[in-house]
Parts: C-alpha cells; structure tokens; sequence
C-alpha cells in the first residue's frame, strides 16, 4: 500500500514539473530571437481580497500586451505582503516607454484595474547592465 501511494506521488509530482514547464514556454513570446534589454516595473497597492480580481484582469490582458505591443518579450505578475507587481520585458527602455503611452496599457488595463487600486501605481523602468 505505501509503495502504491509513493507510484502515485511521485507521478503526481511529475505531472506537475510538465505542466510547470509547458505553461512557461507557452507564455514565452513566439519570438524568442530577441533579448530583454529593459524592464518595466508597476507596483500596485491592492488590497488582499481583491487580488484575485485584479489577477484576472493581468491574464485577460497578457497575451494581447505579447502579440500587439512592439517589443514585449515577457510580462510577470510577482505577489507579496505589501503589493502586487507586473513585471514587463521588451528589447528597449524606448519600447517599454511606448507601452505606458499605448491603448491597451491607458484604455484597457488602467480602466480594469482602477477598482482594486488602493493608491497611484509606481511606474519604474529599469535597463538591462550588458557587458
């Protein structure tokens, strides 16, 4: 019986690094050529019972924030006590500066988020040191 449930477990644990892997190169960027040059950092104050909302709005919003803005490579949501980060990649600070002046960012993802926000987001961008 323990050697049954140890099988299980052990595939069950599997399955999940699989599952783990295949969602990560599905939400790669088709793209893959390019190198992140700059990120894009917004810190949202939310509070904790509406993060999941706020969550929905982020995967509503990432796959067309990857396939129409010019130079997008990657964008993470990151959690912690305090706040709630979206994590942008592009190729150039210029790219990740043309995002914040976008449709999609000022129309479609500042107007979904606006109910959950506690204060004003801070916005941050950051360049890649490359030797």
């Amino acid at each position: 019986m323990r050697k049954t449930l140890t099988s299980i477990l052990k595939a069950a644990t599997a399955c999940v690094a699989v599952i783990l892997v295949t969602t990560t190169l599905i939400s790669m960027k088709k793209d893959d050529s390019k190198s992140i040059g700059a990120y894009l950092e917004i810190s949202l104050d939310i509070k904790t019972e509406n993060r999941e909302a706020a969550a929905g709005v982020y995967l509503k919003y990432k796959e067309p924030f990857l396939e129409k803005i010019e130079g997008a490579l990657s964008k993470e949501l990151l959690i912690r006590t305090e706040d709630v980060q979206v994590l942008h990649g592009f190729s150039t600070v210029e790219e990740a500066n043309g995002y914040l002046s976008s449709n999609l960012f000022g129309e479609d993802v500042v107007s979904a988020l606006k109910p959950y926000l506690e204060a004003k987001p801070e916005v941050r961008v950051y360049t890649i040191f490359k030797k």
